[in-house]
């Protein structure tokens, strides 16, 4: 049974003005939160692989350097991180026995950085 409420048919029509320019607006915001995102995450990663870098000298602790840079689109930042220590592979195939072998890849794992396969 219809009511009188169900004939009702109520029409409603919005404008949205600027529309392209609001659009706009809300990708740049979002461009601009990754990236503050990614460079955190870089830092975290960098940080976190000090702390497990096994110390002799502490060369290779202190070699652990990060940078980003814009992909190839220009807008959202990638980041790398990176030691150039000569020995610091070898380390990282378990030659000290103050980490596990591949520590490397264990921590970036274990912070969302790398995905295990």
């Amino acid at each position: 049974m219809e009511t009188p409420v169900d004939k009702q048919m109520t029409q409603i029509s919005l404008e949205i003005k600027n529309f392209e320019q609001e659009m706009q607006r809300i990708e740049d915001e979002i461009v601009a939160l990754g990236n503050i995102e990614i460079t955190a995450l870089i830092k975290y990663g960098t940080e976190q692989l000090k702390v497990v870098t096994p110390v002799d000298t502490g060369k290779a602790r202190q070699g652990w350097q990060s940078k980003t840079d814009l992909t190839r689109k220009g807008k959202f930042l990638s980041g790398t991180i990176f030691n150039q220590v000569e020995y610091v592979d070898v380390l990282n195939r378990g030659h000290s026995q103050q980490a596990p072998s591949y520590f490397i890849e264990q921590t970036l794992s274990r912070i969302g950085l790398i995905t295990p396969v």
